[in-house]
């Protein structure tokens, strides 16, 4: 149901601002996280996904897929391995000028998150969490197009995710108090 009222949120924001005269985009891109939230500074393994949305003169919108294997970081918590999968409608706020456009993004979404001890690995035991969060994310990017149709993206966000049990977290070897991350992408842009 979650998933459900986030594509609807998202459809609805891709629609309003389509209607503004407002030019389609699809952006896969190729990134990685700056921080962890098991350990402060330290970059993971790199990720990657897809944005599809509409960019406006001033106001578009968005909806992203991303997916971040070894976002935490298996060293310091006993974990053998895990994975974050994020889906999140944004709004994107910023002018174009030619054929660039620096934008400000707010969004909300989902949040997957899958780990598995590494004391289920050894000893088979169902010590493992895979769950959705609420999330919601900050940041900004530019677009810019070299032709009418193809370009390329940068994108750096904030991301946080609410609704953890710290219960079920240790159960499974994770401790952690709050999840966020900071995540950078580059990609292509194609406008239609």
């Amino acid at each position: 149901m979650k998933r459900f009222g986030l594509f609807v949120f998202a459809l609805f924001l891709l629609l309003h601002a389509r209607g503004a005269a407002a030019q389609g985009f699809i952006s896969p891109f190729v990134g990685t996280t700056f921080t962890s939230p098991s350990t402060v500074g330290t970059a993971t393994k790199p990720g990657f996904g897809v944005a599809v949305g509409a960019a406006g003169g001033i106001v578009g919108a968005e909806v992203e897929y991303g997916y971040f294997p070894e976002l935490l970081d298996n060293s310091a918590n006993a974990i053998a391995k895990n994975k974050v999968i994020t889906i999140s409608g944004s709004t994107l706020i910023g002018p174009t000028i030619g054929p660039v456009k620096v934008y400000g993004a707010l969004g909300a979404g989902d949040l997957y998150l899958s780990v598995t001890s590494l004391s289920s690995v050894v000893i088979p035991n169902p010590q493992s969490i895979s769950n959705n969060y609420f999330t919601f994310n900050v940041g900004g990017g530019v677009f810019g197009y070299f032709s009418p149709h193809f370009g390329v993206r940068g994108d750096l966000r904030y991301t946080r995710a609410f609704g953890f049990k710290v219960t079920d977290l240790q159960a499974s070897g994770l401790t952690l108090d709050h999840f966020d991350f900071w995540r950078g992408a580059a990609g292509l842009a194609i406008k239609f």
